[in-house]
């Protein structure tokens, strides 16, 4: 396995991590055009860019299984690097033992969100939206706002910024399943960061509030109703500085 597909690997993923933008000109180009653009789909583009570069390498069919099991171990790699398992493989399926992946398909998943991998034989690769996965339909909102919770401070420590960050908050929005909104976030006071640390989940006239907070009663905590009829509760510090 060439070595310069696991560099490309490693500086995407974490540029993706900490979700800022990055170049569409790739082999994963259709992303670009989804109405959501996640952290599973910036991952999924490197991902792609190894499988392409192994199947040229060794001059074999884009969905073949070896190429495909090269960027898994790839992707292993990442995590143990990383030391999270954040990045998530799967899919690869050959019933017929002929050397190819069954549907030309293969998932990549970080935190809630799944973007799908579709091979051709030529080695180019297509990266679409796979979705939100949920483990409880009826549960749409709580573990939209828990995902936005771990995601939000994944990004902040990733960062090295307070998690009250406007454009953090703005980020992640990206990662919220189709049809959740994610309001009241508002800086009044214009110091870059949200006023008073809650976010409203809406979904189908439903709401529930996303406890920023900073402190350990506070984080975390999800509760029924949108913010405005809720209680701020009070921080205890101002927001810290990122490091320079």
């Amino acid at each position: 396995m060439p070595a310069t597909p696991a560099r490309i690997l490693s500086a995407v993923a974490t540029a993706a991590l900490v979700i800022a933008p990055l170049a569409t000109a790739s082999p994963a180009g259709a992303a670009a055009a989804s109405r959501r653009h996640t952290v599973a789909m910036e991952l999924a583009a490197p991902i792609g860019w190894v499988i392409q570069a192994h199947s040229q390498q060794y001059k074999l069919d884009g969905r073949s299984n070896r190429s495909l099991r090269a960027a898994m171990e790839v992707a292993k790699d990442f995590n143990h690097e990383a030391g999270l398992d954040l990045l998530k493989l799967s899919g690869l399926v050959d019933r017929n033992r002929d050397g190819l992946d069954d549907d030309a398909k293969v998932t990549v998943r970080a935190f809630n969100n799944v973007a799908v991998l579709a091979l051709h034989k030529n080695g180019a690769v297509s990266v679409f939206d796979g979705g939100f996965v949920f483990q409880n339909r009826r549960s749409v909102l709580t573990e939209s706002a828990r995902s936005f919770d771990w995601v939000l401070r994944a990004a902040a420590a990733a960062e090295g910024k307070d998690s009250w960050s406007m454009s953090l908050i703005k980020n992640v929005k990206a990662e919220m399943p189709a049809g959740v909104r994610v309001v009241s976030d508002y800086d009044g006071n214009h110091d870059g960061y949200d006023d008073d640390g809650r976010l409203t989940l809406m979904a189908n006239g439903k709401a529930v509030t996303l406890t920023i907070g900073n402190t350990g009663r506070a984080v975390g905590k999800i509760t029924y109703g949108p913010t405005w009829k809720t209680k701020a509760p009070k921080r205890t510090h101002r927001p810290s500085a990122p490091p320079s």
